[in-house]
């Protein structure tokens, strides 16, 4: 035999290409870990962001005089004096959770519809049998995540009184 065959082990060349190996996996999980942390962040938000505009159409809803609550520049929100102009844009932070500001904008319209096959004429709720039109009430709560501009709606149909 000779000393060749005896030898055992792995050549430098072999160590760095498993070294190169390991780096490009571990990198491709660590970059899969940023992005997920990140989602989780943009996650949270949406879900301030869609837990505000719940509060808000739970409040009109229950409000006696069927005006839009007021919202504080800390997200609480109050019954609204008078009958507000709309739509109205409120500005607010949270004073819990992540520091970002969520501009919400309520809206309240008459609804109509239901749309025709044609969709060349709208016809009104009062025609189909309803005392009263309703209203349609749109809350739109937007922020800003790195530079991104996101947006969530809520629609809710109620009767007038």
């Amino acid at each position: 035999m000779s000393m060749r065959a005896k030898q055992q082990g792995f050549t430098l060349i072999e160590i760095l290409i498993a070294l190169v190996v390991v780096s490009v996996g571990v990198l491709a999980l660590s970059k899969f870990t940023v992005s997920i942390m990140g989602s989780g962040q943009v996650s949270g938000e949406r879900l301030t962001a869609v837990h505000l505009a719940e509060q808000v159409l739970e409040q009109w809803q229950h409000d006696a005089n069927d005006f839009a609550p007021l919202i504080s520049s800390a997200c609480g929100l109050t019954a609204a004096a008078s009958q507000p102009a709309y739509p109205r844009t409120s500005v607010c932070t949270p004073t819990t959770g992540v520091a970002v500001s969520y501009t919400v904008v309520v809206n309240q319209s008459v609804a109509t519809g239901p749309l025709p096959a044609s969709l060349s004429t709208m016809g009104t709720f009062t025609s189909h049998g309803f005392l009263s039109t309703p209203r349609t009430r749109l809350v739109t709560v937007s922020w800003s995540h790195k530079g991104i501009t996101r947006m969530i709606y809520l629609t809710h149909l109620s009767q007038a009184q």
